[in-house]
């Protein structure tokens, strides 16, 4: 019998926690980043820090920033910010399978979720002014492994009567697609204005989701104590 079959509560106590703790240093690396971000969008070079709106995620994680300056602490911050994210959804998928399927979880859907999660990793070592084509495709494969993970888990938490669950993994599935879309189709020209924008939407929906999940697993743990 597999450990997400048994899925003991100190195991998934482990795991909540772990999750929680990556998640939490995730957030505090990666607004620091933000902080000391020199400057510059791929719209206006010559802007002054990091633009909310306007700058993506990636931005963060290059040496130097698009208005020219030294970017060495903030893209150190936002690597290891994004390794710990990487952490937090590798960690997160084969409890969000055993919470959708607690009888057999979803292996295909772990499986998807988990290589999401390791080609984030990608992502964050080999930054867009490294190599471009490295980047997108890391981007594209990490985005496009976690949409398929949470399709394929879609059915098993609506039978779970989870329904806010399946509500906000809808929600972050359309907008992750949307943004996906128009990366794949206009990447090369930086993409369409909003789409810096429409990603931090997406990253919020992502969050809020796992969040969910953590609650519910959380007082199911709980309870069974």
């Amino acid at each position: 019998m597999s450990e997400l079959a048994r899925k003991p509560a100190d195991f998934d106590t482990a795991r909540v926690r772990l999750i929680v703790n990556a998640l939490v240093t995730f957030g505090v690396l990666v607004s620091t980043a933000a902080a000391v971000y020199p400057g510059g969008t791929w719209q206006q070079r010559a802007s002054l820090g990091f633009s909310f709106w306007n700058n993506f995620w990636c931005d963060l994680l290059s040496t130097r920033a698009l208005n020219g300056q030294t970017n060495l602490l903030g893209a150190s911050l936002a690597r290891v910010a994004f390794a710990c994210f990487a952490l937090a959804l590798f960690q997160f998928w084969p409890l969000v399978a055993a919470h959708a399927n607690p009888e057999r979880p979803h292996a295909t859907a772990r499986g998807a979720g988990r290589f999401g999660a390791v080609s984030l990793l990608a992502v964050a070592v080999v930054p867009a002014a490294t190599s471009q084509l490295v980047h997108g495709v890391a981007v594209v494969v990490s985005a496009g492994a976690s949409l398929a993970a949470v399709s394929m888990l879609l059915p098993g938490l609506l039978r779970q009567g989870e329904h806010k669950a399946v509500w906000l993994a809808t929600s972050t599935l359309v907008v992750f697609v949307v943004c996906l879309l128009d990366y794949v189709s206009r990447g090369a020209l930086g993409g369409a204005a909003w789409l810096a924008g429409a990603q931090k939407i997406a990253t919020a929906l992502l969050l809020a989701f796992m969040v969910h999940v953590l609650m519910r697993e959380r007082a199911r743990v709980v309870h069974a104590q």
